[in-house]
């Protein structure tokens, strides 16, 4: 019976282990909780961005990016953006090069619809038709940027119109940049931005390699089942004899 108890407990081992399951986390620098308590800030043109600089809390790819948009009363309607686009992390403000997803596409998500009040997540460069799933590898401790840029103009005359938010507890440094015309690329918090983009990413990360010499190798793993099975045959003999 023991011997059975442990040929059952390896190959549970053998089956489990090996295939650990990634698992995906998300990364941000604001502190709310799905973005509430957070403060819209409708002050932008159309082709002015926003962007927070994030850092990857493990090696795997960026499956999703998250903006939280909100308005100041709720029950705005969605609204068609321009786009949403990972870069390298450059030299804050300013990104570096536009990511590639799945070795082929730029990681931009272009035309995202937003939602009023919820923090909106897109996995896809291509919304809506949603062909091309977004993947950009990124190692432990990389830093990249999400930035979300205006299709609409949220300034002058639409003082409650849906906006990206920031939460309420301070602006970090080289964290948060906006990109502002005319001026180009400019750190968020010297202009008067005092909280973080409530901008997020979703990183699948990779399961850890099992080393080779944590487990058995094909020939020692036969030779001891072999010799467990040897085992159990010899004791029913005892026990018929």
């Amino acid at each position: 019976m023991r011997a059975r108890w442990i040929l059952g407990a390896i190959i549970s081992a053998l089956t489990l282990a090996p295939n650990g399951r990634a698992a995906e986390v998300t990364v941000f620098n604001d502190s709310t909780t799905n973005g509430v308590p957070s403060t819209p800030l409708a002050n932008f043109l159309a082709g002015e961005s926003v962007a927070a600089w994030l850092t990857s809390s493990c090696t795997g790819n960026i499956v999703a990016a998250q903006v939280y948009w909100a308005s100041d009363f709720g029950g705005a309607p969605s609204q068609i953006e321009q786009s949403i686009t990972l870069y390298g992390a450059g030299t804050h403000p300013t990104p570096g090069a536009i990511l590639q997803s799945q070795g082929v596409d730029p990681a931009q998500v272009v035309g995202p619809t937003l939602s009023d009040g919820v923090m909106n997540e897109f996995r896809f460069l291509d919304p809506p038709a949603n062909t091309k799933a977004m993947s950009v590898p990124v190692t432990n401790g990389q830093t990249f940027v999400v930035s979300l840029t205006f299709l609409n103009q949220s300034s002058g005359g639409a003082p409650f119109a849906p906006a990206p938010t920031i939460d309420q507890d301070g602006c970090q440094p080289q964290k948060n940049a906006v990109d502002v015309l005319p001026g180009g690329w400019n750190d968020a918090c010297p202009l008067g931005v005092t909280g973080d983009w409530v901008i997020r990413a979703v990183i699948d990360c990779q399961a850890p390699p099992v080393p080779a010499s944590s487990w058995l190798g094909a020939g020692a793993l036969v030779s001891l089942l072999g010799s467990l099975g040897l085992l159990a045959a010899a004791r029913g003999r005892k026990r018929r004899a």
